[in-house]
């Protein structure tokens, strides 16, 4: 816990001395198809999201991104977040899932820049059942890599991009919740730039 609070006061401490005519805020959204690929028993689940799947497993692809980068747009931070709950007959579902990320830009010739990513977060999952409720909170961590496309005279942007993380198993007084498994997405985005 520790180290995470140092890397929050640093990545804090970053963005507060960086000149604001020279930064750049980002928003944007990602669309794709996840791969679920559990360690232990269960079958893999495919799932297609515009911007997040409908399910439980929902939040394992974000649909917000908020974005921060310099004037030279090499250096990227990004939050990605999701939120999905689902109600029926009283019983309730629902997943939050947040996670900061770095994402190095090459400079390229053209005008696509391809770019790696990489970053850590938590993922939440309760139920809420008239038997009782339980839920529990797993680390999620991985990497990627993309490429980027302007548009609109540099105001936004395409990103096509390929990622894995690992989510790690979690459970509520010794009930799994959160099975371990190796995630996989295949995705594309876009971002819209505030200058």
């Amino acid at each position: 816990m520790r180290s995470f609070l140092t890397v929050v006061f640093v990545l804090t401490c970053i963005v507060a001395t960086t000149q604001p005519a020279r930064a750049t805020w980002g928003v944007g959204a990602n669309l794709g198809v996840t791969i679920h690929n559990p360690e232990g028993p269960g079958d893999d689940v495919t799932m297609f999201g515009v911007p997040t799947q409908a399910n439980a497993f929902s939040s394992i692809r974000p649909g917000l991104r908020v974005s921060y980068t310099g004037s030279e747009m090499s250096h990227e931070g990004f939050a990605d977040m999701s939120y999905d709950r689902q109600s029926s007959g009283g019983d309730h579902v629902s997943t939050l899932r947040l996670a900061g990320n770095y994402q190095y830009n090459f400079k390229s010739s053209g005008s696509p820049r391809p770019y790696v990513t990489f970053g850590v977060g938590m993922f939440h999952e309760g139920f809420s059942t008239g038997g009782g409720d339980v839920g529990a909170t797993s680390l999620t961590f991985g990497g990627g890599f993309g490429v980027g496309f302007p548009v609109s005279d540099k105001a936004g942007r395409i990103r096509v991009e390929a990622r894995m993380d690992k989510l790690d198993s979690a459970d509520d007084g010794g009930v799994t919740v959160i099975g371990e498994a190796t995630v996989i997405q295949i995705g594309a985005g876009f971002d819209l730039w505030f200058r």
